[in-house]
């Protein structure tokens, strides 16, 4: 179950840091940023223990057809934390991969086909276009802040994470609300 969201630590940010962000977001690229283009929202595990589950909103940019990279943060809020980042390959690219480093990374085909991960407030054609891709795909994450034990600051080691790969994984109380968008959408699609 997750923890309740905490306070990060340190003095409130000041006017005059907000005149400097205001000024150097006019003058400086983004350009990394600036190609993300989509939200996705889903649901991670520690690889080594599955009771810990988070939800993840990933804000993702394509590297090309068979790779995207995505930024993964608690929640879709503007004071958000980052908490990870995933990588995601195409099935013809994880197969190229030596079988130690297969391990680390996990299919999106289960949570696609149930719904556990969705494109937030995007209308079904869209999804059901995107999704489609998405769930011939493998994501190698790994989150940096545990938020599910409550900390305020990103502490302990970088943890991998896994996906969801059957019913009855999911922990009750992220599911509620949350995979209403996809339950008839995935019957659609495959």
């Amino acid at each position: 179950m997750a923890a309740p969201k905490r306070q990060v630590p340190g003095v409130p940010t000041q006017t005059g840091t907000g005149l400097v962000e205001k000024a150097t977001s006019v003058v400086q690229s983004f350009a990394p940023i600036n190609k993300i283009h989509q939200h996705l929202c889903a649901f991670h595990f520690y690889a080594d223990d599955m009771t810990r589950q988070v939800e993840a909103h990933h804000f993702c940019a394509h590297q090309n057809e068979e790779m995207r990279q995505c930024l993964i943060f608690d929640s879709p809020a503007p004071d958000a934390r980052l908490i990870g980042i995933e990588y995601i390959i195409s099935e013809n690219l994880f197969l190229t991969l030596p079988d130690a480093e297969k391990r680390l990374w996990h299919t999106h085909e289960y949570e696609v086909k149930s719904g556990v991960l969705f494109m937030p407030g995007a209308p079904g054609q869209v999804q059901r276009q995107d999704l489609e891709k998405v769930s011939k795909t493998y994501g190698k994450t790994i989150h940096f802040w545990q938020v599910d034990k409550g900390d305020n600051l990103p502490l302990g080691l970088p943890q991998v994470m896994m996906a969801l790969t059957r019913d009855g994984q999911l922990e009750e109380s992220l599911a509620k609300g949350k995979t209403t968008p996809l339950t008839l959408l995935h019957f659609f699609i495959f």
